[in-house]
């Protein structure tokens, strides 16, 4: 064999090596995650693997165009003159199926002989709803967009607020934009893994990471006009288990979350767009509405926060709640930034009743004739009745 040959030769099993070394790495980056997943989704026990999150109690679907142009995806639960709408509004990253439960939970009747009807709806950018109009959107024009649902689906009769996250920001800058409204109409509000002000200094690494997408990436798209972040969004699609598994670690408090809410966050979270991620950085980050928290005064108000929450931890509940006198602050204990997913039964259960109060202050002549003497009975034992299904049955912790 010549010389020439026997280089040639060496150098095909060189080639050959390296490309099967990029092989069985490709392999494994594929094999080991996808492997993984589905271990861990078949070796947890999980309680809502037959939900029909996709198909949950719904009395009307409809889209809401708001002032500035983005066709909204509202969906409502429940009769259309209840006495009393609780409007669900979600956070971050999410959608309106980050509150399947508690949709469950106040379609399934009234309170105190009230009765009660849901409206939810997809954020800008979030879920079946339109992309954002331009390139950074703010909470006060969530705060426009929540005023434009509430005018086309509950125009009249009292309402409950519930925000999850950035849901709850958005409620915080409706009373300082809509104060005449939020006064006359609304009766009760919950705050669900929020804050009023400070989430620019929070030192974890999401929010460190939402510090530099603002950093770099914002500026990317402000300054390249029609720049399209398509190749992002299709290789955040095509990350499937390891999106999972990443989703699994991050986004849940228990060590064994149920897989099927694992795979709802993942899918809520990868169906955001990297233009809505970026476009709702700043706000977030500079989201300050603490001069308008007295607002809420001698309202039903509900703070919850789950413990290892790590985008808006626990301290900025209290602080929210000790603004709020006379709320009731709950931390949930072995929950991550979504309780109300992570232990649906308590979560509903004390929004409930907080309901409760509402509906006793609309019996009372508030804000809504007194109810019958059966309903005032149904009332009673409405205050001891408990909506807990698939409770975790762990401990949470309620201060006054």
């Amino acid at each position: 064999m010549s010389e020439k040959q026997s280089r040639r030769r060496r150098g095909l099993a060189i080639a050959g090596g390296v490309t099967g070394g990029v092989a069985v790495g490709a392999a494994l980056a594929y094999g080991i995650p996808r492997y993984l997943a589905r271990r861990t989704r078949s070796a947890v026990s999980d309680p809502y693997a037959h939900e029909p999150f996709e198909l949950p109690p719904m009395n009307s679907v409809r889209t809401v165009d708001t002032r500035d142009g983005v066709a909204v995806h509202v969906e409502t639960a429940g009769p259309e003159d209840a006495d009393l709408t609780v409007v669900f509004l979600h956070g971050y990253m999410q959608d309106m199926a980050t509150f399947y439960f508690q949709r469950k939970a106040v379609a399934a009747g009234g309170r105190g002989g009230v009765s009660l009807r849901a409206v939810l709806y997809d954020q800008p950018g979030h879920g079946r709803s339109g992309p954002l109009p331009r390139t950074e959107y703010g909470i006060e024009d969530l705060a426009e967009v929540l005023h434009d649902v509430i005018a086309a689906t509950a125009p009249k009769g009292p309402l409950v607020l519930v925000g999850h996250s950035m849901g709850g920001m958005t409620i915080q800058s409706y009373a300082r934009l809509h104060p005449e409204d939020f006064h006359e109409r609304v009766k009760g509000v919950a705050f669900l893994s929020s804050s009023a002000a400070g989430l620019d200094t929070v030192e974890t690494k999401p929010m460190r990471a939402l510090r530099r997408l603002r950093r770099t990436v914002l500026p990317m798209l402000q300054q390249v006009a029609g720049w399209t972040p398509d190749l992002i969004d299709r290789s955040r699609l095509l990350a499937g288990d390891l999106g999972w598994l990443l989703t699994r670690r991050a986004a849940f408090g228990h060590v064994d979350p149920p897989a099927s809410l694992v795979s709802l966050v993942e899918r809520m979270n990868r169906r955001t767009s990297i233009q809505s991620i970026v476009g709702y950085a700043r706000a977030i980050l500079d989201h300050d509405e603490t001069a308008t928290l007295p607002q809420f005064a001698g309202l039903p108000t509900l703070v919850l926060v789950g413990e290892a929450d790590l985008l808006t931890p626990p301290e900025h509940s209290r602080r929210l709640a000790a603004a709020l006198k006379g709320s009731r602050f709950g931390l949930i204990a072995e929950a991550a930034h979504s309780p109300q997913l992570e232990y649906p039964g308590e979560i509903s259960q004390l929004l409930l009743e907080m309901i409760d109060k509402v509906a006793a202050d609309l019996g009372n002549g508030s804000a809504a004739a007194a109810p019958s003497r059966q309903a005032a009975r149904d009332a009673d034992r409405g205050r001891h009745r408990r909506w807990t299904p698939f409770s975790r049955h762990h401990g949470h912790h309620l201060e006054p």
